[in-house]
C-alpha cells in the first residue's frame, strides 16, 4: 500500500479515536455545552489539529525520499510552525473560562497529534534497511 494512503489512514483512525473518547468524556461530565460559549468547536480543532498533521506528514515523506539527511531539522521545524500556527488559531479564545475550559481541551488534541507527528518521524528515521542476498 503507498505510503501516504497509510498516512491518511492511521491519521483518520487517530483521529476517530481520539474524538470519541473526548466527547464521550465531554458528555459524561456535562462539559459538551460549554462549548456553544465560544467560537470554536471540539470538531473544528481535530479538523484544525488533523489537517496540521497531515501537511506534516506528507513534508516529512517527501523530505525523507529527496533529502533523507536533513529530516530531523524539518521535523523540528514542523513542530515549530505547528505550535505557532496552533497559537494563532486559538488565541481569540484564549481566557474565556474560568476553568480553562478550551485551552484544556486544546492541549489534549494538541497533544495527540502532536505524539501521531512523532511517530511519523521515528518511523522514517528508524526505517530498517533490507539488505537481499543474490
Amino acid at each position: 500500500m503507498n505510503k501516504y494512503v497509510k498516512l491518511v489512514l492511521l491519521l483518520l483512525c487517530v483521529a476517530a479515536l481520539s474524538f470519541g473518547v473526548q466527547s464521550v468524556i465531554l458528555n459524561n461530565l456535562n462539559l459538551s455545552g460549554l462549548w456553544r460559549q465560544t467560537n470554536y468547536s471540539l470538531f473544528g480543532l481535530y479538523v484544525f489539529s488533523c489537517g496540521l498533521s497531515l501537511l506534516i506528514g506528507i513534508l516529512l515523506h517527501l523530505t525523507d525520499s529527496s533529502l533523507p539527511k536533513y529530516i530531523s531539522f524539518v521535523f523540528l521545524g514542523c513542530v515549530f510552525l505547528r505550535a505557532v500556527a496552533s497559537y494563532l488559531y486559538i488565541k481569540d479564545g484564549l481566557g474565556i473560562f474560568e476553568n480553562d475550559f478550551l485551552e484544556l481541551n486544546f492541549l489534549i488534541i494538541f497533544f495527540v497529534f502532536l505524539i501521531f507527528d512523532i511517530f511519523v518521524a521515528y518511523k522514517l528515521v528508524n526505517q530498517e534497511v533490507k539488505v537481499t542476498d543474490v
